[in-house]
């Protein structure tokens, strides 16, 4: 939303408190009061407020997304931004595009946001500047960077279903210029059954290490990234969705970028970045072969960009290349797929009003290149109030199974397609005691050449990944909060038509009609808030099958500060231990509890 970046902080203080850039918008840090595009930051502070055990957690609390996932605990995760697919949003972590490349989608349940400063989210079109995938949205995450004296900071939290986590954290920076966060974390749980009517339960254990090294070099910055998330599963399957007792996965997911930053000219900043993801997954299943799996995808990256700024106006431009290399033996596939982007953006700023354009022509070894543009505007009449407005396009680029799966792939794909359009008002007011902001956000966007599984020929046995499909979604996402003296309401709700153009049916697992409310307050040293998510039903199956009826779903937790070294959490999911379905025939967790402490020295 236009003020989803006041929206997101809890509570509302004075205004240098609040969030003083956003950079995903525009790629450069940009004020959020003159970004166009429709945004939300989530701080520090919220995460840490939250006690949320894995990053999708927080981002389904967020109006417009919504996810399912199939199993509980680390288990497979799908992630919609505006009623599009799963892999329709990009995601990216300090800058590097992460995911599969093999499915063409990236799997949240290794995310964990023990290391995590901040995460923002950009809502529309922005192919523009991103490339493929970033179709419905971009979230990017932040990992956490060090400031001033040594500081060391240990979690550990434990609970039901034999739950337990932990992490520890050092950060810092010294005398000349060198500022670093290093962080260790680890999870276990004996989860739930995956298959709803099992009985067996599917543990999931996660361990995670990061770190973030940035130093000045010149006038310039240099910055290290590296982060390792890896995670073993034990999973359930077959056409009836039932206990498998030895089926067991190793999932890792890791980043590794370096970034250099140097001012050519006063007003002229060019950086390069060189980065390197990889997404891998093993499965063994000693009684069924057929649930046996080792893929290994490998992104590797390259990002030169600068930016100029000329009194009023703002220029940004440069150049994306990426190589994604896909390894599976036991298809086999081993294939590498190459796009390479040119991309330019203008600003410009006025004192009630803010116009941007962006271009970006992507060209690809396996398939048509592709062309995308956006432009935006924000107004701001009065001090406090923004009517925005963006019209963009975007594509999806075909996974590497849908092109190259032997004897089913369909090396003739092309692009997923899209163009569409957001409106919005948002108004914000902040001061000591009170604070309230509300937004409002209606969007339109049509998809083409959808991917989806099609006879060769009609009436043909054999179906293959075909560009058939078409889809239209389009909503109102409405955002709410007030806090005043240390109390605060803040509310969201999304209308969603997602359907499916050729037939009239909805789209999987989107629900029409979803919220979250979340009531807290500081009081001293104690925090406390109550979260209620509600969510309206839909179909886990295309074509209108497998219906899952709505829910709601109430969590606690509480956080209280004992001293300057020591704080104390505690929280409750699914308080009234509700019976529902994020996927038809998965497993959910019902009340959990847990408790924890933390030191910070």
């Amino acid at each position: 939303m236009a003020a989803a970046a006041t929206l997101s902080a809890t509570p509302v203080q004075a205004a240098e408190e609040l969030p003083a850039v956003i950079v995903t918008a525009g790629r450069i840090a940009e004020d959020p009061a003159r970004v166009s595009s429709d945004v939300t930051i989530i701080e520090e502070d919220e995460i840490k407020k939250a006690q949320a055990p894995s990053v999708v957690e927080l981002l389904k609390r967020k109006v417009g997304i919504h996810v399912a996932s199939t199993g509980g605990p680390g288990k497979a995760t799908s992630l919609f931004m505006r009623g599009g697919n799963g892999g329709h949003t990009l995601v990216l972590v300090d800058g590097v595009r992460v995911g599969a490349a093999s499915t063409g989608a990236f799997d949240w349940s290794l995310m964990s946001p023990e290391d995590i400063e901040r995460i923002e989210i950009v809502r529309g079109p922005q192919s523009s500047l991103y490339g493929a995938d970033a179709v419905s949205g971009v979230i990017q995450i932040f990992t956490k960077t060090g400031a001033g004296a040594p500081k060391v900071r240990i979690n550990g939290e434990g609970g039901g279903m034999n739950s337990s986590r932990g992490s520890m954290q050092l950060s810092g920076s010294t005398e000349n210029g060198i500022s670093y966060a290093l962080t260790a974390a680890g999870q276990r749980t004996t989860g739930v059954s995956v298959a709803a009517n099992g009985t067996e339960k599917d543990p999931f254990r996660q361990s995670q290490f990061s770190g973030h090294v940035e130093m000045a070099v010149g006038e310039g910055t240099l910055e290290v990234t590296v982060r390792q998330s890896e995670g073993r599963n034990s999973l359930d399957g077959g056409w009836v969705l039932a206990d498998i007792l030895n089926w067991n996965s190793h999932s890792r997911q890791s980043v590794y970028s370096i970034k250099g930053s140097y001012p050519l000219l006063e007003n002229w900043e060019s950086s390069l970045q060189l980065s390197h993801s990889a997404d891998d997954v093993t499965g063994t299943d000693p009684a069924n072969a057929a649930n046996n799996s080792d893929i290994h995808t490998k992104i590797s990256q390259l990002n030169w960009q600068n930016h100029v700024d000329l009194d009023n106006f703002s220029l940004l431009f440069g150049f994306d290349h990426h190589s994604d290399r896909v390894e599976n033996p036991l298809a086999p596939i081993n294939r590498v797929l190459r796009q390479s982007a040119g991309f330019a953006a203008l600003s410009w700023h006025g004192e009630i009003i803010d116009l941007t354009a962006s271009g970006r022509y992507d060209r690809n070894s396996d398939f048509s290149d592709k062309g995308t543009w956006h432009i935006g505007s924000a107004l701001r009449p009065l001090v406090g109030l923004k009517i925005s407005a963006n019209y963009g396009t975007a594509f999806k680029a075909p996974s590497v199974n849908d092109l190259y799966w032997p004897a089913l792939g369909n090396p003739n794909l092309k692009p997923e397609s899209s163009k569409g359009w957001d409106a919005g008002i948002a108004y914000e007011q902040s001061g000591e005691t009170l604070g309230y902001a509300f937004s409002a956000t209606w969007f339109d966007q049509r998809f083409r050449d959808l991917i989806a599984w099609a006879p060769i020929t009609p009436g043909s046995w054999t179906w293959i990944p075909s560009n058939v499909n078409k889809a239209r979604n389009r909503g109102l996402e409405l955002s709410g909060r007030i806090d005043f003296a240390g109390a605060y309401v803040a509310a969201n709700w999304s209308y969603l038509l997602a359907k499916d153009s050729a037939n009239g049916t909805w789209l999987a697992r989107r629900p029409k009609e979803s919220g979250n409310i979340l009531i807290g307050v500081d009081i001293g040293d104690l925090n406390l808030e109550g979260s209620l998510a509600i969510v309206g039903p839909r179909f886990s199956s295309p074509n209108n099958f497998s219906y899952m009826a709505g829910y709601h779903k109430t969590d606690l937790r509480a956080r209280y500060h004992v001293n300057e070294t020591w704080e104390l959490t505690a929280r409750v999911d699914n308080v009234e231990g509700k019976k529902y379905e994020e996927a038809a025939g998965y497993g959910v967790p019902g009340r959990v509890w847990y408790a924890g402490a933390g030191a910070t020295f």
